[in-house]
């Protein structure tokens, strides 16, 4: 795609450092160190109105000690590997994950020192006519320095005092509990001249602390990391609720209690201050049903205004699913007017820099997440405003001007191609419901936890999701009547639908549109809208039958098991087909266990619904029990991820994305050392003046994928694509960031081919683009050009088979696409 005359604006660029690069604390020094980073990274500020350093100097222990005495010595972060080592079980003195220097004689820094760092940031962003902010960051863990005040003095703020017991993946690993209580003492603070008394809240104590330190240092706001503001130990999938066997292990009043006394106490002493944060690794319903995180209650005091970013689990261990849906959920409802994306460039803490060492290069962390869209409840797309960079430093200090160079044109191209409608799939994403469902009824945490976890299987399965609704704005947007979502697919937790919400998708469905229902069903209009029924429910070792979905994967019938765990995954199965003579009824999946059935996938469509459809998938958690572990561990190889299903059904509605993969499930190379060896491709699927837009990314690249869409065939440009039973077939690259403008269908098999063309001048004007469609055989051919070039009649195809010919074009540009048919041979589309 041709790249914009202008660079499209976003609201602010956050660079993000340590003091690493800082060899000394000469001005002389610091000002040649601030210019060059601020240079090397100048073509991604002059996309934004404004500017932002956010400053790691040590874990925030310099705020906690901060007494206004400018020449006192900091200890910052300036160790590559683990401080505090007996935090993570290091005895040896030799181990090579303990803190080593990063260079032999490391800057002595003061918190003078601190204080002109901060203003010559600022002072040489004036000077290049552009403003910048200057942020602290506080970390609740033990990794960045050794801190006496968090593990000698007053190591009782790395407790939880009450609000269930300590979880944490190791005995003696544990964080600040934002909640904590502090012990008395005499020491002189800047905030408590006179010491701490005994009881102070850790809230009140930071928050003042903060206030003082901010502004003597001339900051501009404060950074909470890893969690700290949310739960108590943010590093597993486990939590005061749950601990992996069971939930409803503590109150749910208390624990969000807790919280927002920590915020409250921190917003009264600190009022003058943006607080931003990081959250944690996990997705918003993740968080309320572990540790009854209460982040309705944060937004709707305006404690935070921005929602926090993308967690960084792409770099860390490819778990895309979680980072996107957590992403999504975090932003399906704002407490302030845009959200921040946030790409993990490197690592200035330890050995590895995820843009060489875990992406090798690669750009899909920043094109998938930068597909996503937020819609408002008058259909526009929202899109990120805050591109946020961790960090522009290594762990060895170094500013390598290669990683500017490699990384900013991916960034300027995905802020050109931002969403402006919604993607084929748009996550209805029930905020609300989930905070009210668990106040009301903590023991419905269960059912809030498969929710989302059951998502990221999918989304880790292929699943095309990548635009997010609330349910809020979903019905204001239905209230007004507005046909705004277009041709996506809703994707609705059918449990987690109140009885409005509920309405509302039959509604949808029966004026036209298309839903993908997942999870237990008990709504009487859904029930009956899906042909399904309630009868006791099954569980434990079930036998999986496919019905009208096939794919290579799924071909050997000895790997069709689930286990179903009940508390994991939403209850039992219960469901079964009310009519099964109905004609409309379409069956995708059933499962058995001895002689009970029940139905597991499924969809329907009446003619009277004016091309609306509904499909459904029961939906199963494939994690064993009672693990200790970052995340869940996955069920035993015997037993299937049935959250593939949600892909196929959406084939149902329209959408093909079918892979060809090699894998243990494969008849041809089970029990081979093929086995598990490919992986599943990721792509998400957005729009952008009337293009669509494949962004992914493919582990293995002996994977293939096969696309169908409801106008045809995606011919992507730039790309040849096999044409076989209506399907295009791909190989993609490891990191894709594709066009398609052109959709095929004709019976016939073969290659056809996108190419871009030669600007020319045609019969009627210059154009401005020309792409060349190659290899079709009497096919129907749809074109999606800009949608000005289609208000201004400016299309033109020239016809090239056994003659070349201009073909006169008969379109509505309201429709929003030109239709060719019985098309042999090559066009040339200009416009």
């Amino acid at each position: 795609m041709r790249a914009a005359t202008k660079p499209a604006s976003l609201r602010r660029v956050t660079l993000e450092t340590t003091l690493k690069p800082f060899a000394s604390m000469e001005p002389a020094h610091v000002e040649q160190v601030c210019a060059e980073m601020i240079r090397q990274w100048r073509p991604l500020l002059h996309m934004a109105e404004h500017g932002s350093m956010l400053l790691w100097v040590a874990d925030g222990t310099e705020i906690l000690t901060w007494n206004g005495r400018y020449d006192s010595e900091i200890e910052w972060a300036r160790y590559i590997g683990l401080a505090n080592e007996e935090r993570f079980g290091i005895s040896d003195p030799d181990d090579p994950k303990k803190a080593r220097l990063y260079t032999e004689q490391p800057a002595r820094v003061t918190y003078r020192d601190l204080q002109m760092v901060v203003r010559t940031f600022k002072r040489l962003a004036r000077e290049q006519g552009f403003s910048m902010q200057v942020g602290a960051t506080f970390d609740p863990g033990p990794e960045f320095v050794y801190s006496d005040f968090k593990y000698k003095l007053h190591g009782e703020i790395n407790e939880a005092p009450i609000g269930g017991d300590f979880v944490s993946l190791r005995p003696d690993y544990k964080v600040v509990c934002c909640w904590s209580k502090l012990r008395g003492d005499a020491i002189n603070y800047a905030g408590f001249p006179d010491g701490i008394p005994e009881g102070t809240s850790f809230g009140r104590f930071l928050g003042r602390q903060c206030q003082y330190f901010l502004a003597d240092l001339e900051f501009d706001y404060i950074w909470f990391s890893n969690g700290f503001g949310f739960s108590f130990f943010p590093w597993t999938y486990l939590g005061a609720n749950f601990d992996g066997n069971g939930f409803d292990r503590t109150d749910y009043r208390e624990m969000t209690a807790n919280v927002m006394s920590f915020w409250d106490d921190f917003k009264r002493e600190c009022p003058d201050y943006r607080t931003e944060v990081r959250g944690t690794n996990f997705s918003t319903g993740i968080e309320l049903a572990k540790d009854f995180v209460p982040l309705r209650e944060l937004y709707a005091k305006k404690y935070v205004e921005l929602p926090p970013p993308n967690s960084p689990w792409g770099a860390l261990n490819r778990d895309f699913g979680l980072e996107l849906a957590g992403y999504m959920s975090r932003i399906a409802v704002l407490p302030g007017e845009t959200f921040p994306f946030r790409f993990y460039a490197n690592d200035p803490w330890f050995w590895q820099n995820p843009w060489w060492d875990a992406y090798g290069r690669e750009p899909y962390d920043i094109y998938c997440p930068m597909a996503v869209g937020r819609v408002r409840a008058d259909g526009t797309i929202q899109n990120p405003g805050i591109i946020e960079i961790l960090s522009i430093d290594t762990e060895k200090g170094e500013l390598n001007e290669a990683c500017p160079m490699e990384i900013i044109p991916h960034l300027a191209r995905a802020v050109q191609d931002f969403p402006d409608r919604p993607g084929i799939m748009t996550w209805l994403y029930p905020f609300e419901e989930n905070a009210r469902l668990v106040a009301e009824r903590q023991d419905k945490a269960s059912l809030v936890f498969f929710d989302e976890w059951f998502v990221r299987n999918a989304m880790n399965q292929g699943l095309p999701l990548n635009t997010v609704i609330s349910t809020t704005d979903f019905a204001r947007m239905i209230e007004r009547g507005e046909a705004t979502l277009g041709d996506t697919v809703l994707f609705a937790a059918a449990s987690l639908m109140a009885e409005e919400r509920a309405k509302e998708i039959v509604r949808h469905v029966k004026t036209g549109g298309k839903v993908l229902l997942y999870g237990p069903v008990t709504d009487p209009e859904l029930l009956d809208m899906l042909n399904l029924k309630l009868d006791d429910g099954i569980h434990g070792e079930l036998r999986l039958h496919m019905a009208a979905i096939s794919e290579d994967r799924l071909d050997n019938p000895g790997s069709l098991l689930l286990l179903h765990d009940p508390l994991l995954s939403g209850g039992s199965v219960r469901e079964t087909v009310a009519l099964t003579d109905d004609p409309h009824t379409r069956a995708g999946a059933f499962v058995q266990r001895e002689t009970q059935t029940r139905a597991y996938a499924l969809s329907r469509s009446l003619p009277e619904w004016l091309g609306g459809a509904i499909a459904w998938v029961r939906g199963t958690v494939a994690f064993a029990k009672g693990t200790n572990s970052h995340l869940p561990v996955r069920q035993g190889p015997e037993y299937r991820d049935a959250s593939i299903l949600t892909r196929y059904m959406l084939a149902e509605l329209g959408y093909a994305l079918l892979q060809t993969r090699f894998d243990d499930n494969s008849a041809q190379y089970a029990g081979t050392m093929y086995a598990e060896q490919t992986k599943t491709m990721y792509c998400y699927v957005s729009r952008r003046d009337n293009a669509y837009l494949f962004s992914g990314y493919k582990p293995d690249s002996t994977a293939t994928i096969r696309l169908r869409f409801p106008q045809g065939a995606p011919i992507v440009t730039g790309l040849s694509a096999v044409i076989e039973d209506g399907c295009s077939l791909y190989a993609m690259d490891t990191s894709y960031h594709r066009e398609c403008r052109v959709f095929v269908k004709q019976s016939g098999s073969g290659i056809v081919a996108c190419k871009e063309g030669h600007p020319i001048r045609t019969r009627k004007k210059d154009t401005a683009r020309s792409i060349v469609i190659t290899g079709l055989m009497d096919a129907e051919v749809t074109l999606l050009p800009p949608l000005d070039a289609l208000r201004s009649k400016r299309v033109e195809v020239n016809h090239t088979h056994r003659e070349r010919r201009y073909l006169e074009l008969d379109y509505d540009p309201a429709e929003g696409f030109v239709r060719l048919s019985h098309i042999t041979g090559t066009i040339e589309v200009t416009w």
